[in-house]
């Protein structure tokens, strides 16, 4: 084994994660909190720092008071990387990491299905702040672009699994809320 700079022991076979920013409550903020790795996301969706807001959203009925609630009290990831500023101009050094959403579906039959692709590298995996999505990361280690690689994931969903990707998530700097899952899944090898 070997020790990081943080005085962490990782195994040898293990990557070390790259980081990725994080950006404060509000979909509309566009200078990043901080930065991320996605075990530090794994533990703030497992143990629950934004449960009231996932579940205080879960009970809004109103459609518009839903959107207007969900687009201003969670914090943000944008997993392509670290931003200088939200928009994908600002991206300063990239991730690797490409966040699928995929709304409107059975979630836990969605994630069984997503888990047994042999053909991606899944790092993260989490129920939608909704509670009808899920949040699929991934690792692209290709030679695909960002958006390349969402496409072609997208198609190959779509035309292998009749899962339908959410296209409106596929530019670069796209922000993924983060909301509150015990059930959350983190690719071993990122522990």
């Amino acid at each position: 084994m070997e020790q990081n700079g943080n005085n962490k022991k990782r195994e040898f076979w293990k990557p070390e994660p790259m980081t990725f920013s994080v950006f404060d409550k509000g979909v509309t903020t566009t200078e990043p909190k901080g930065v991320m790795d996605p075990y530090a996301v794994y533990t703030y969706i497992r143990d629950g720092i934004s449960r009231y807001q996932t579940e205080r959203l879960r009970g809004i009925l109103d459609a518009a008071e839903f959107k207007k609630y969900k687009q201003s009290e969670f914090e943000t990831a944008v997993f392509s990387g670290v931003y200088s500023h939200k928009c994908d101009a600002g991206l300063v050094k990239p991730s690797g990491y490409v966040c699928i959403d995929i709304d409107h579906v059975p979630v836990q039959q969605t994630k069984d299905v997503l888990m047994g692709l042999e053909q991606f590298e899944t790092v993260l995996m989490f129920t939608s702040p909704s509670g009808h999505g899920v949040k699929w990361v991934l690792n692209n280690r290709t030679l695909f672009s960002h958006v390349d690689f969402y496409s072609a994931v997208s198609n190959f969903l779509r035309d292998t699994c009749k899962i339908e990707v959410d296209m409106t998530a596929r530019p670069l700097s796209h922000g993924c809320l983060l909301p509150w899952d015990p059930e959350v899944y983190l690719n071993p090898n990122y522990m």
